[in-house]
């Protein structure tokens, strides 16, 4: 890779955020996202709900730029691959675009429970000094650090003139570590900073690091 652009940044040494709601490993070279919610609005239709049909082209669209630019040896799926057994078909159906160019690690997530007859999933995985899981149940001890989901963390810019923008966070705390959702479809829950903590916010254009909490012009 050349040089990094306003959409990435690292958060510790060779861990890059992507703006795009993914942590790659540059040494290690797995790509990390989590709550991809596949089908929401197939979930949404089924209950009545005619909401619009974007939400997985959306996704999709974005996971596979992703793994092709950063061509990953392993994907790591942190948990609620779908949002219920009606996204099934479709899933596999990514996951056969995707299994050409990388292995998949896919971790059961607390909206997964139908899918494990007919995808492997896993509680956890860990590698180097990473353990992954959902997040949904309390963690054993580890001394590795936590890349988890499941809280889809977000922050909100305001500009002192009245706006407010909400966008997806990628949240450190200690050696727990949150992705934000990469399903378009979450708005987030809003992220109380602690002291020890850091927030980064990812906007479309760019990333804002913990100490920066004006609204980008152009977010």
């Amino acid at each position: 890779m050349g040089g990094l652009s306003q959409t990435q940044v690292y958060v510790v040494e060779n861990v890059l955020l992507d703006a795009r709601l993914a942590l790659f490993h540059q040494r290690d070279q797995w790509l990390a996202i989590a709550d991809l919610h596949y089908g929401f609005e197939l979930s949404q239709r089924a209950a009545g709900r005619l909401v619009p049909m974007w939400g997985m082209g959306s996704a999709s669209a974005r996971l596979l730029s992703l793994v092709a630019e950063y061509r990953p040896r392993q994907l790591i799926l942190v948990g609620d691959l779908v949002h219920d057994n009606t996204a099934t078909t479709a899933l596999r159906e990514l996951f056969s675009r995707v299994k050409g160019c990388c292995e998949i690690i896919a971790i059961a997530g607390n909206h997964d429970r139908t899918l494990r007859r007919f995808i492997e999933l896993r509680d956890s995985f860990v590698t180097g000094g990473f353990e992954f899981r959902h997040g949904d149940c309390e963690n054993t001890y580890s001394q590795r650090t936590q890349i988890i989901g499941h809280f889809h963390p977000a922050a909100t810019l305001r500009d002192g003139a009245g706006l407010r923008l909400k966008f997806p966070a990628f949240v450190q705390e200690g050696d727990c570590w949150i992705l934000p959702a990469f399903s378009p479809w979450s708005a987030g829950t809003e992220w109380r900073e602690r002291e020890q903590g850091r927030v980064w916010i990812c906007t479309p254009q760019r990333i804002l690091p913990p100490t920066e909490k004006c609204a980008p012009a152009h977010a």
